[in-house]
């Protein structure tokens, strides 16, 4: 049974899930909460509140949506390459054409697999990206594009996934070092655009899954962050990944790019 009616049930559920998050930073980062519930338990509620609202919009049958598109595995496997190599290539390009110009010439970019050793922190992103995809790509996303073109759902997506990690990296435990916040919703914009293009031609999960899993990993393999390289290289890699995601929405669609909401594919 559906209790939630309104057409604005995204927006207060958007507002929830960023308010939420930043009262459990707040209470982990002064001793309310233990430190040992932070490393999952952000996304755990993220989840958490998705099935609440899910169940409330939909009924109960609802949370069946949620987990199938994980299930689809079936598409080209193509897509499962582009998945794997894209943002790790991308990364690499961006570090040789530096060298390129910086007169170093062709020379190797040192590669850190370091974080194969790490269980606990493979079994992190595996578990972040999984919950990730299913509540921002798998609901977030599928409802805004009921109303918004899926580039301009992507970019909505983007903002409030930024804000939801704002907190986190204030917090500054569990992230990244020398990451620019002012900069850092470009970043968001980019993986959602990137994820809302592979998840309209394929409507896998799974897929989108993968894909977050290599985009929360390539960071911890290829020296692009700003501790690793520098600042001006970091950011050249956030805006080049939002350029190269829309130049995807060109040139392969779906259009309209904005306007009225593009019809779905099958």
């Amino acid at each position: 049974m559906q209790v939630l009616k309104s057409r604005h049930n995204i927006w207060v559920f958007l507002l929830c899930v960023v308010g939420t998050q930043a009262v459990f930073v707040y209470g982990v980062a002064n001793g309310y909460l233990s430190v040992d519930h932070y490393p999952m338990g952000r996304f755990y509620i993220l989840f958490i509140l998705a099935t609440i609202y899910t169940v409330l919009d939909r009924g109960i049958g609802g949370i069946w949506d949620l987990i199938r598109p994980m299930l689809v595995w079936r598409v080209s496997i193509w897509w499962y390459v582009f998945a794997i190599t894209w943002l790790t290539v991308f990364a690499l390009a961006i570090l040789f054409v530096k060298n390129l110009i910086n007169g170093n010439g062709i020379v190797a970019i040192p590669l850190t697999f370091t974080m194969l050793n790490n269980f606990p922190l493979l079994k992190g992103i595996f578990l972040a990206s999984i919950i990730e995809e299913i509540v921002w790509i798998g609901l977030i996303l599928t409802v805004l594009q009921k109303r918004f073109t899926p580039l301009v759902s992507s970019q909505i997506l983007g903002v409030f996934w930024y804000l939801w990690w704002v907190p986190v990296i204030l917090y500054g435990q569990a992230v990244v070092p020398g990451v620019p916040v002012s900069i850092l919703w470009l970043h968001y914009l980019g993986i959602a655009a990137t994820c809302a293009w592979v998840y309209y031609f394929t409507k896998s999960g799974l897929v989108v899954a993968l894909m977050q899993m290599l985009t929360n990993s390539v960071s911890l393999i290829v020296p692009i962050l700003p501790h690793l390289s520098d600042v001006p290289t970091y950011i050249t890699f956030i805006i080049g990944k939002l350029l190269f995601a829309i130049l995807l929405f060109a040139m392969f669609g779906p259009k309209p790019l904005f306007g009225k909401t593009a019809k779905v594919a099958c």
